[in-house]
């Protein structure tokens, strides 16, 4: 199939979207994505792969990983999900999602592959696919992959190579309708990833929530788990963050950090200078606290969508700002919990714009109506104004504010 532009692209992709709604968070996505791969002659077995699991920082910490790697002169893939601006983000080298024109090429010659593997894989699990298939086509010394959703049922969760490193962030409640309602259930799930002699490295974190690992570890012959503290890694990487980059941020950039050095030690790969991981920490994030200068309004894009995310984006907005109130303009997609984010933005928020949006990249997913949020932010003292439509409720917000925090997922961007 000849593709010559992104527009050809998502036309081709339409039928990818059918079987979504129905696999996602189900077991049977993992199996799917496994057989369509193994008919393409299993392409994630032939690189290095770093997989991230967790609720918090995974998009983050994976970014840092793939900038300290690419940093040592390796050629390093990376997919994250979702994107923000355009679909060729979900498949990056070298920290740059690839050329559209090599885009559509790759897809062109990957949807015949598909079609004649008679697989019919969801949107979702083609992209995975589509990833891997990549990054084994341009030979990359590694691959840094997002987990999508949980783990253990994850499209991503397909590579049996014993020397996978697994990096899982902080766990806290989120997808709780697919993942479980208790800490240790979705530990569960995020824990999936782990694999025969894999190496898991991750932050010491809720009692709950190691002990699952832990067992999940032992169940896996060869498996070992390597925990950390935040306050002993900064004793090892001795510098002062605060010049580079947010303080929730450093988190992140440490178990990056921690990863790295722990391939540095396997795989003798020559360890970066001072100045180097330095250079590193200034790394923007996409939509992590990502600032920027629209006309005479800054303007603050971020992707927080549950109460932990949403807490560490008000302490580094207070860490920046001080006690400088801002305009809020917000989406929440169907399931997120309003009434645990209202009061963290109360008490940044000097006005509350609520709008929708509506996409279709890994499943289709609808936006809260604007008008029950911001009912229940009412219940908490933060009258919110309800514009349903996105663009018109940007324009009006710039409009009013030098300044403007505008939580939003992809779809806004788009």
């Amino acid at each position: 199939m000849k593709l010559q532009s992104m527009k050809d692209v998502e036309r081709a992709l339409q039928p990818y979207f059918v079987v979504a709604a129905e696999t996602t968070g189900k077991d049977v996505t993992a199996k799917r994505t496994k057989q369509l791969l193994n008919a393409l002659g299993n392409p994630q077995e032939k690189i290095r792969i770093v997989h991230i699991a967790g609720t918090s920082g995974k998009t983050s910490t994976a970014y840092f990983i793939e900038t300290l790697l690419q940093k040592s002169g390796l050629k390093v893939g990376l997919t994250v999900s979702p994107h923000i601006d355009s679909l060729t983000e979900r498949v990056q080298i070298n920290g740059s999602p690839i050329a559209e024109e090599l885009f559509c090429s790759y897809m062109g010659q990957f949807i015949d592959e598909v079609v004649s593997s008679t697989y019919e894989p969801s949107w979702f699990e083609f992209m995975i696919s589509f990833a891997y298939w990549v990054f084994a086509k341009e030979k990359v010394d590694y691959a840094v992959i997002e987990t999508g959703l949980g783990g253990l049922h994850d499209a991503t969760n397909v590579v049996a190579r014993q020397d996978k490193l697994c990096i899982i962030t902080d766990i806290g409640f989120d997808h709780m309708h697919i993942l479980g309602d208790t800490l240790g259930a979705i530990a569960h799930q995020k824990a999936g990833i782990i694999h025969e002699g894999n190496v898991v490295l991750m932050y010491d974190q809720d009692p709950e929530i190691m002990q699952v690992v832990r067992y999940y570890v032992s169940q896996q012959e060869d498996a070992e788990l390597l925990t950390f503290q935040q306050d002993m890694l900064c004793g090892v990487f001795k510098a002062d963050f605060a010049p580079y980059m947010p303080e929730y941020q450093k988190r992140n950039w440490l178990l990056a950090f921690a990863a790295y050095k722990y391939l540095v030690q396997r795989d003798g790969i020559d360890e970066l200078s001072m100045q180097k991981y330095l250079d590193s920490m200034e790394l923007q994030v996409p939509a992590r606290m990502q600032t920027m200068r629209v006309g005479t309004s800054t303007v603050i894009l971020d992707g927080a969508h549950n109460a932990q995310k949403m807490r560490a984006l008000v302490g580094s907005y207070v860490a920046e700002y001080g006690d400088a109130k801002t305009t809020v303009l917000l989406a929440l997609k169907e399931g997120k919990e309003a009434k645990d984010i209202a009061p963290l933005l109360a008490s940044i928020a000097k006005r509350v714009i609520i709008t929708r949006f509506e996409h279709d990249q890994d499943m289709p997913i609808k936006s809260q109506d604007p008008s029950t949020v911001a009912k229940i932010f009412a219940d908490f003292g933060l009258q919110a104004e309800v514009d349903q439509n996105a663009e018109t409720a940007y324009a009006d917000a710039l409009k009013t504010s030098s300044r403007l925090l505008s939580r939003t997922v992809t779809s806004f961007c788009n």
